[in-house]
């Protein structure tokens, strides 16, 4: 395998709205697609007051905040999320993130094993 740039021009942003796990409209651009075999990348980006339902995934995910303020929650409580701000949300963790109701857009980088499964709940 030999070393690949990825051009910002690549690939589409795809609608996700309406998908098991998003409330309000969301969008999303995977950046790795087939080119790693074992992380995935995507930029999502959600509008005010988008955000994931409550759920999990089987592996670690990373996010980083491009741009905007969201927000992320899990059991314990909600945490305000802005530009440069990162999580990492352990496996099996019951969590959910995104705009939120913070009258902002957000977009943030999420990274993931691809081989990582998510149940909704």
């Amino acid at each position: 395998m030999t070393l690949r740039i990825i051009r910002a021009a690549e690939g589409e942003t795809v609608r996700r709205t309406g998908q098991p796990i998003f409330e309000g409209e969301v969008h999303g651009h995977a950046l790795t697609g087939s080119d790693s075999q074992h992380i995935g990348a995507s930029l999502v980006h959600f509008a005010p007051g988008a955000r994931t339902r409550m759920h999990r995934h089987t592996s670690e995910q990373f996010l980083y905040v491009l741009n905007g303020i969201g927000q992320v929650g899990d059991h314990e409580g909600v945490s305000t999320i802005s530009t440069g701000d990162a999580v990492v949300i352990p496996p099996d963790t019951d969590h959910w993130h995104g705009a939120g109701d913070t009258g902002s857009p957000m977009t943030h980088l999420t990274v993931m094993r691809t081989d990582s499964q998510t149940t909704v709940l």
